[in-house]
């Protein structure tokens, strides 16, 4: 019996999932959802991060909340699909509120990175909402991670057949944007 509860105490701490590491946490005090034609949030990563997760807090303001959602190398006049790391689309149910994952098990290298998400281009009205916080607060575990800010536009007639290379002119806001960038922990090599 002895054996058997030693077993479980070894074996416990083995198998215990530990919260994700925060690579990148725009928060703060909640004020807000902005309604979004297009907009981005850029960071910068100085070192490779294996499986890596991105969420961004997102509301539905009525009716459909269809969204594209693009991790991008560049964003603006000139990028291109090969600028593209990931993309997805969705619609979120009425009401929404909270927490969306949009990539998952992303193997990203050091470079600069946005964060796009627009109305798509083929919808006349989507009521998507990105969660604004102020006073913006970064929060990051690990060294070598930049905030760069938001850019948008406003206009569809300043939105590209690609929507990544819509023209996004830079915002000088006092508030942030929410994104959560998480991975596991490393392992620790045991002797």
């Amino acid at each position: 019996m002895k054996s058997m509860v030693a077993l479980l105490f070894f074996a416990v701490p083995l198998f215990a999932q530990e919260e994700p590491r925060t690579v990148l946490a725009v928060g703060g005090e909640v004020s807000w959802g902005i309604g979004v034609n297009g907009r981005a949030v850029g960071f910068s990563l100085a070192q490779p991060h294996p499986h890596l997760t991105i969420a961004a807090r997102l509301g539905n303001g009525g009716g459909h909340a269809y969204f594209e959602a693009y991790l991008m190398r560049r964003v603006g006049p000139g990028a291109t699909e090969d600028d593209e790391v990931a993309r997805t689309s969705l619609d979120l149910s009425y009401p929404a509120l909270g927490w969306i994952t949009l990539f998952e098990d992303l193997d990203l290298e050091r470079g600069v990175y946005w964060l796009v998400i627009a109305k798509p281009r083929d919808k006349a009205f989507s009521s998507i909402n990105w969660i604004a916080a102020s006073p913006m607060v970064l929060e990051t575990s690990c060294g070598g991670v930049g905030y760069l800010g938001t850019r948008a536009y406003t206009f569809l007639s300043d939105a590209a057949e690609y929507i990544p290379a819509s023209k996004f002119e830079k915002e000088i806001d006092p508030y942030g944007f929410q994104i959560a960038l998480t991975e596991p922990w490393e392992e620790i090599a045991r002797p």
